[in-house]
């Protein structure tokens, strides 16, 4: 007789052995851990698992964007907590827009995310897509202006902060509101990550009208760090800015100095050229 023979023998016989209580509380437990298995199974599968979203992910990926799509629409509306069904909304809007170029479905869900998940992390996301949306799409830059500004003031800690203020002084400069470019330049100046940039852009936004102040920009910008095209473009505009104050032999060192720092393109040739020529008359 093999051992697994006995075996089966002996547990026989253990089983026999049970009384009926004993037999009732094994099957329960084992019933027990049936339904256990059964419904740790059903929540891996449920919007409430934590691979929910990444299930729709792969529908995406697998070719078919429409479905997936869908696929995160349908948990953003399903019984999972506030966060995954805010994170579904957040990625269908992505889906729509840059997948399947359709900015008026992606506005809607933006919108709707937005209203039903206020205090939702990618509240701020959501009103920078926008911005995105009316700059690119509506060609408005002022409302683009208006919703980089809603986004850096919902997450101000935000590691792209800096950057959505330095947008909305961009977009409020290209349609002519002086005053906010002016304003969300100079919270965006605030972010190390921005100075340069945004210390340029107020610099040239102030040159004809304010020179002075333009110069201090500039020169800001170039002590902020300012390396490569940046820092070229901070010695120009500080060149530029004292020339228009009748500062000439201060703009022609501004560009002597840059020369000597190899900053020798046509641009400042040019301009060095011409300082020179009308310090000799």
């Amino acid at each position: 007789m093999s051992e697994g023979t006995q075996a089966d023998i002996q547990g026989f016989g253990m089983w026999e052995g049970m009384s009926n209580q004993e037999k009732r509380y094994l099957w329960t437990g084992a019933g027990s851990a049936l339904g256990l298995v059964v419904c740790l199974i059903g929540l891996w599968a449920s919007p409430l698992s934590p691979i929910s979203l990444d299930n729709s992910a792969l529908q995406a990926t697998g070719g078919s964007t429409v479905e997936g799509l869908e696929a995160y629409l349908e948990q953003s509306e399903g019984w999972g907590t506030e966060q995954q069904r805010g994170e579904a909304m957040w990625r269908a809007a992505v889906l729509a827009h840059v997948e399947l170029q359709d900015s008026q479905q992606a506005t809607r869900i933006i919108e709707n995310l937005i209203t039903t998940f206020p205090d939702h992390p990618r509240v701020a996301d959501a009103h920078a897509r926008m911005a995105r949306i009316h700059l690119v799409d509506h060609k408005d830059p002022v409302q683009a202006g208006a919703r980089w500004v809603a986004a850096a003031a919902v997450a101000p800690g935000h590691a792209d902060a800096g950057r959505w203020m330095l947008d909305a002084g961009l977009a409020f400069a290209e349609a002519g509101d002086t005053g906010r470019a002016i304003a969300a330049l100079a919270q965006a100046a605030t972010r190390p990550d921005q100075t340069v940039a945004a210390r340029l852009a107020q610099g040239r936004m102030r040159l004809g009208a304010d020179p002075a102040q333009a110069y201090v920009d500039y020169d800001a910008a170039f002590r902020g760090g300012a390396t490569g095209e940046a820092r070229r473009l901070a010695r120009l505009g500080m060149a530029t800015a004292l020339e228009h104050l009748d500062r000439r032999e201060q703009a022609l060192a501004e560009l002597d100095e840059a020369v000597e720092e190899g900053m020798n393109d046509a641009a400042l040739q040019r301009r060095r050229k011409r300082l020179r020529a009308r310090r000799n008359q």
